[in-house]
């Protein structure tokens, strides 16, 4: 996704960010999948490759992980979001009107996940500066695109790259992995991709957010690197002295990508 710029010098700024726990307040991944199959199985199944490493893979986990999954996409993004912010009265009513799924853990517990603060006044700010949004999730690409559609509403024109999906025979979900590492979105590849397919000038500005451990290879690839603060981005650019930019909401992001525009773009 390559937009127009609305600024008359041909250089522009491009916001690559990661999904979970960088937009959302918690990873949505984790969260389906402690609902579906509790969280003490969830912590097992996550242990294989270090507890059973002749037969468990990560790639051979994660698998086994999503094929607890037995919902459809809409179950699911009913489960963490319920309708959303933007819901229609009609949407609303439908989804009251529904049976609500039980967790597997009998304990009470909050599945619900929430989007950073500063996003949705963030993805505004760009949508009307034509600044493209990408995000680049190890999460599955039709589960991260209906939580935005709930959080942001139908034909936000963020783009998602992230793993496929397809339901087996039992309705389980099997996971189409985009490359071949363990988690399917070697990040660091993808970014360079993107230097490489997604720029209109070779001088243009990537802009990186994230949090884990998984974007630190996006990072390196970035010109601007924001790491959401306490996380393992921060601790990984701290070690490694990289420069970056400590955040705690989108708002930072937004006064980051304000002060390029100041001092690299000119309003036609």
């Amino acid at each position: 996704m390559s937009p127009t710029s609305l600024f008359s010098k041909s250089r522009s700024i491009h916001v690559y960010t990661d999904f979970d726990s960088t937009v959302t307040l918690r990873d949505t991944g984790d969260m389906i999948l402690a609902h579906e199959m509790g969280q003490q199985e969830l912590v097992r199944i996550d242990r294989l490759p270090e507890t059973d490493p002749h037969n468990f893979s990560l790639r051979k986990t994660e698998d086994l992980k999503w094929d607890h999954v037995r919902l459809s996409i809409k179950e699911a993004v009913d489960i963490l979001i319920g309708p959303g912010p933007h819901a229609t009265e009609e949407q609303i009513t439908a989804y009251e009107q529904t049976e609500k799924r039980k967790p597997f853990d009998s304990e009470e517990r909050s599945y619900r996940v929430e989007i950073d603060p500063g996003f949705e006044a963030f993805y505004r700010f760009c949508k009307v500066r034509d600044i493209a949004i990408t995000i680049v999730s190890i999460n599955i690409q039709p589960f991260v695109e209906e939580m935005l559609d709930r959080f942001l509403g139908v034909g936000h024109g963020i783009e998602v790259r992230a793993n496929g999906l397809t339901f087996q025979e039992n309705g389980s979900w099997k996971v189409l992995w985009r490359d071949s590492s363990p988690f399917g979105v070697e990040k660091g590849r993808a970014l360079r991709e993107a230097r490489a397919n997604d720029l209109q000038d070779p001088t243009d500005c990537i802009l990186w957010c994230g949090d884990g451990s998984s974007d630190f290879p996006a990072a390196l690839e970035s010109d601007i690197i924001l790491a959401r603060q306490g996380t393992s981005l921060e601790k990984l650019c701290k070690a490694n002295q990289i420069e970056h930019t400590v955040f705690t909401t989108f708002r930072t992001v937004q006064d980051m990508v304000e002060e390029w525009l100041a001092t690299n773009s000119t309003e036609q």
